[in-house]
This record gives C-alpha cells, structure tokens and sequence, in this order.
C-alpha cells in the first residue's frame, strides 16, 4: 500500500472511530508503528486530526469533512502552498466569497483572523474551520451536497446576489484557455459564476494537474479571472497564459521560490 493510500486508510479509520490507536493500525496494514505515527504527524499537519499518546482522533474543527472522499490528498502539499499564499492576500475589514473545494479548505484553516474580516461561504466544512479561530462568517443556504457538505441551487445562488464582496476566493476542476474555468457541477459552476459577478476581484486557486482538462459544466472565461494561483506550469504554458492577458503566480518549491514577472499585488488587497 503507497503512503497517500495509507493515510486514506487512516483518515477513514479516523472517521469511523472517532480514534486510533497506533499499535492497531500498524498490525491492520502490516507496516511498522513508526511508518503510522509518520503519517499521523503528516496528517496533523494538514489539519485533519490530532495527535495523541499512542494514537489520533478527530480534530474537531475537520470532523465535519472526514466523510472522507479521495480527493482531499491528492497534490495536498501543492494546495496547501497555494492555499497559504491566497489566504495571504486578504486583508483586514474585506468581505470575501469562499467557494467550496479541496484546495479552498487550506484558505479556510490558514486565514489570519484579520478585525472585521467576513468570509462568506456555501461550505459548511469551510464554516465549521473559520469559526473555531473566531472568524466572523456568513453561511450561504441552499440545497445540500451530502458528500461535500456544500450548499448549491436557486437559494444559494439567491444570497449571493443580495452581496457584494472584496474578493472571490474559488478553485476550479478544469482550467482551460479556449473554454475557461470548468467544474464538474452543474450547480456548483454557476454558484462560482454568481459568486464571481458579485466580487470587485476574483482569485482562483487551482494546482497544476487541472489545466488542461476541460470538465462539463462552463464557470466563466479565464479573462474574467484577476488572478490564478498554481503551484507549477510548463513554460509553454505559462507562455501562452501570459500572452493571453492571464496574470498568474506560479508557486516555485519554497526553497527556491522566485517573483515571476506575471505577478503583482492585487489592488485594494493587502
């Protein structure tokens, strides 16, 4: 079994149990209780549970999300990265729109609670995270993604029209020049569209293994975007962004990370 299968296991484990034992775990998988308790300190770092002596159990601000789908490991490092660095743009007193998503949840769980920051999101996973560091937070209702614990539909789409925010925060399933921002959803794309229309800016948050792939259901072009954050992108690729008017901030390895031309400081964000 390779390492993200593992700590899928164990999330799932986690999940059913509420905790783990380490000892358990190890005889289960047939690895050794230093290889469980390497990824139980990995999994702690990203914020799905803690650690405690000779095991983890849920970290509460997460358990609402560990109804576990195999997306929240995959590239989790990447979108941790750019995560952080989204969450770094935003600055006391703004009111932002969140969408829901995997790479939006490390917005969620890193965002400095700035005075008079509101963040208004459909997640309720993405809620339960801002609430626990006192972030003030509006709820979108609507009707209820059971499996991601988002809302979507006409009520959603609704609240969003009757506000107005600093910045959009969303991710994408598909990033694409000649279709733009796509997602698997029906509801969910035009939650983002909406979401989008009623910001002065939006930033998408998206890791490099969504460029390219064209999902069903269209968001918006990628001009109407202020920013795209990745993590990695081909020069070709990079080039043909750039040349399209597309401003990006591709996120280098941290021990090497250099300023591309590409970037620059979002106006009225701090």
């Amino acid at each position: 079994m390779i390492a993200s299968e593992r700590r899928r296991h164990i999330l799932k484990r986690v999940n059913e149990r509420q905790a783990i034992e380490t000892q358990d775990l190890a005889l289960e998988l047939g690895v050794s209780a230093m290889t469980i308790r390497r990824d139980i300190k990995l999994l702690e770092q990203e914020g799905f549970i803690r650690q405690t002596y000779g095991g983890a159990s849920v970290q509460v601000a997460r358990s609402i999300e560990l109804s576990f789908n195999a997306r929240v490991l995959e590239h989790a490092e990447h979108k941790r990265r750019i995560g952080a660095y989204a969450a770094g743009l935003i600055g006391s007193g703004q009111t932002v729109f969140l969408g829901p998503g995997t790479t939006t949840a490390h917005v969620a769980q890193l965002l400095p609670a700035h005075p008079h920051l509101t963040v208004v999101t459909a997640s309720l996973s993405h809620a339960s995270l801002l609430r626990s560091r006192n972030i003030r937070v509006l709820v979108i209702g609507g009707t209820l993604v059971a499996d991601e614990l988002y809302m979507t539909g006409s009520l959603a789409r609704g609240a969003v029209e009757k506000l107005y925010a600093d910045v959009c925060l969303i991710g994408a399933s598909g990033v694409d020049l000649d279709i733009g921002l796509t997602e698997m959803d029906l509801e969910l794309a035009a939650l983002h569209h909406t979401m989008m229309t009623r910001s002065a800016q939006t930033v998408v948050l998206a890791d490099h293994s969504k460029f390219g792939y064209r999902a069903p259901a269209v968001v918006a072009p990628v001009s109407e975007v202020d920013l795209l954050i990745t993590d990695q992108l081909p020069q070709a690729q990079f080039e043909a962004y750039q040349a399209a008017g597309v401003l990006l901030r591709v996120l280098e390895d941290p021990t090497t990370q250099t300023e591309t031309a590409s970037q620059r400081v979002l106006a009225g964000v701090s």
